[in-house]
């Protein structure tokens, strides 16, 4: 399973960003082996379509799940169109909210 999350800072240790087109990072966990990988967002500062294009990293990291705050409009009509199930983020760090969704204890939005 792929667990996807936008992070403020270039750490597993970084809390859940706020925002998720507009994130600094993205944490993009494997199951398989317990590992993650973190990429630098490069449509942080786009003008239009940062969500449509966070969507589509998404699912270019075959994700099945995204792990956020909150979504917008645009990402979350793309994702609606896929396998990716979306859960509400916690105010903890990156390994909580893996492990906190590995339990059952999120709350799914869509």
């Amino acid at each position: 399973m792929i667990i996807v999350l936008p992070i403020k800072e270039e750490s597993e240790k970084s809390i859940v960003s706020d925002q998720l087109g507009r994130a600094n990072y993205f944490y993009v966990y494997h199951s398989e082996n317990d590992e993650g990988v973190i990429f630098k967002n490069t449509f942080l500062n786009e003008n239009h379509g940062a969500g449509v294009k966070t969507a589509e990293f998404l699912l270019k990291q075959n994700a099945d799940v995204l792990i956020t705050p909150r979504i917008g409009e645009k990402a979350l009509e793309i994702l609606l169109e896929t396998k990716v199930k979306i859960f509400k983020s916690n105010a903890k760090i990156v390994k909580e909210n893996i492990k906190d969704y590995l339990n059952g204890d999120l709350e799914e939005l869509y």
